[in-house]
């Protein structure tokens, strides 16, 4: 995994209370779009780092550990 910040690696989606990011035991982080579920003009994956984005909500993205 990159040692960048979260917001440099996941552009807006770092700051957007839209995204969840699941961290694995690697060490992987999977950014997920959850406002894509109701607007099929959004990736549920984006291609990182996003730097526009029209369904942009600042806030904190859910965080998501796995077990």
């Amino acid at each position: 995994m990159s040692e960048r910040p979260a917001a440099a690696r996941a552009g807006l989606c770092a700051g957007c209370t839209h995204a969840s990011v699941q961290r694995n035991a690697r060490g992987s982080e999977f950014w997920r779009c959850r406002r894509a579920d109701e607007d099929a003009s959004l990736r549920q994956y984006p291609p990182l780092p996003v730097r526009t984005c029209h369904a942009f909500e600042a806030g904190k993205p859910q965080q998501i550990r796995a077990s």
